[in-house]
């Protein structure tokens, strides 16, 4: 098979692998292959590869059915324990939960989102219900504005080009709007999700930088908006700055990868 074959088969396969993992159900082929615009042979073919290396599973009962596996989870459990991760940055997170009594999560950007790669949960019963590994949109979550923010202002541009989904009433969906949002954002270094991307939730987030000053993630406090008005978020402001500064030193090695 020529090389460019090759390349088109792993991102079609990468493609069917992606549109599996945001359907915890399963899919039919049918209906993979009109997701992914191709012919039913051609996905059959792909899902079979798939399949054999352990990363598609078929319903036992159902075989027109498939779903992703658990290896996927494996792997990011894999790269996130090698990175040591977790032991660099649970004790900073801990020592925010701690203080607030809030559950505080850390995220890196992966391509046009935040994925959530670390969490301390708020003792509290009623909390957040954000998960390991789920992915968070820039335009209207604290973390994803803490990041969006400090991005290239061509990669911003691209970013509020697109659809921008409303989740609540306080989302906002307007780009000029936005903007001057991320221009505040970026003048006093922290981001604020008032109620913007779920109901009830109310966020203050900041950035996390590589060694070249490029933003690659964000530190974040979230808490229901009964519990936490905005000037408890504010008054949480300097001590997150604080701790944010010295996890993304202790960080940089890890940080620089994702430049």
């Amino acid at each position: 098979m020529p090389v460019e074959n090759e390349v088109r088969a792993l991102a079609r396969g990468l493609h069917i692998l992606e549109t599996l993992t945001c359907h915890s159900q399963g899919m039919s082929l049918s209906a993979i292959a009109r997701t992914v615009g191709l012919a039913k042979s051609s996905t059959h073919r792909l899902l079979q590869t798939l399949v054999l290396n352990g990363y598609v599973k078929q319903d036992v009962h159902h075989n027109d059915n498939y779903f992703a596996s658990l290896k996927l989870l494996t792997l990011s459990g894999n790269l996130i324990r090698h990175a040591d991760l977790n032991a660099l940055a649970r004790p900073h997170l801990q020592f925010l939960a701690e203080i607030t009594d809030e559950t505080v999560h850390l995220v890196l950007l992966d391509r046009d989102a935040a994925v959530y790669v670390e969490k301390v949960e708020s003792p509290n019963p009623i909390r957040m219900c954000s998960q390991i590994g789920s992915r968070a949109p820039l335009h209207c979550t604290g973390v994803g504005k803490a990041i969006l923010a400090f991005l290239p202002e061509e990669r911003q541009d691209v970013v509020l080009s697109e659809s921008l989904p409303r989740y609540t009433d306080h989302t906002v969906t307007d780009p000029d709007e936005l903007r001057e949002d991320l221009r505040q954002i970026r003048a006093r270094g922290y981001a604020i999700d008032n109620e913007e991307h779920e109901k009830y939730v109310r966020c203050i987030a900041a950035p996390l930088f590589a060694h070249t000053g490029q933003v690659v993630g964000a530190l974040s406090i979230a808490a229901v908006s009964y519990r936490v008005d905005l000037s408890t978020l504010e008054r949480w402001q300097p001590m997150l700055s604080e701790r944010a500064q010295q996890l993304n030193a202790e960080l940089m090695h890890f940080l620089d990868r994702y430049i």
